[in-house]
């Protein structure tokens, strides 16, 4: 479990963070934060990519677009990683994922409908790593899983973005959403 103080640590470096978001150099740093946060999960990505679209309007798409070429990217690396070195060394670094609820309910799901399944995790909040690992394993020809991914990142960063910049007051009724917004330490009225 992340501590209280790695929170404060986190919306202190964003507040920090946002002071830039009109520099050129900040939609390749949200797609690097963006790529990381697949890997250690622990970056507030989404809540950048908010906190950005709700500061510099008129940069949201561009935002959105940087953080979703991040994010599939490090999705790529994931599992590209994963079926390099197999399920055994993705479990040193996410300790017992393959026995959480998420974990059977995604490889249960998959096995049903493929990558339908890798689309909906995409677009939502939830934990796409279990997807990614169970999708590197099955074998699924990677372009195809590529394209499902970057599709589905684009759509949700996109959508959050724009909803950031032309009405931030709805992000606070949408699901999944309210725990980034926290994170990344943004106040909505």
């Amino acid at each position: 479990m992340i501590s209280e103080n790695y929170h404060r640590v986190i919306r202190r470096n964003i507040k920090k963070l946002r002071r830039f978001t009109n520099r050129f150099w900040f939609p390749p740093l949200l797609l690097l934060l963006s790529l990381v946060d697949v890997l250690v999960i622990v970056i507030p990505a989404e809540g950048i990519l908010i906190s950005s679209s709700m500061l510099r309007k008129k940069r949201w798409l561009l935002f959105a677009i940087s953080a979703a070429v991040g994010s599939a990217l490090g999705s790529l690396l994931l599992i590209n990683l994963i079926d390099l070195y197999g399920l055994e060394k993705m479990l040193e670094f996410y300790p017992g994922v393959d026995q959480t609820s998420i974990w059977k309910w995604t490889l249960n799901f998959f096995n049903q409908y493929g990558l339908w399944v890798v689309l909906f995790v995409g677009l939502t909040p939830l934990a796409q790593q279990p997807i990614l690992a169970i999708a590197a394993l099955s074998n699924i020809s990677f372009l195809p899983l590529a394209l499902v991914i970057f599709v589905s990142r684009i759509l949700k960063f996109s959508l959050l973005a724009y909803i950031a910049s032309h009405a931030p007051r709805f992000l606070n009724k949408l699901w999944g959403v309210k725990g980034e917004i926290k994170d990344a330490g943004i106040k909505i009225s």
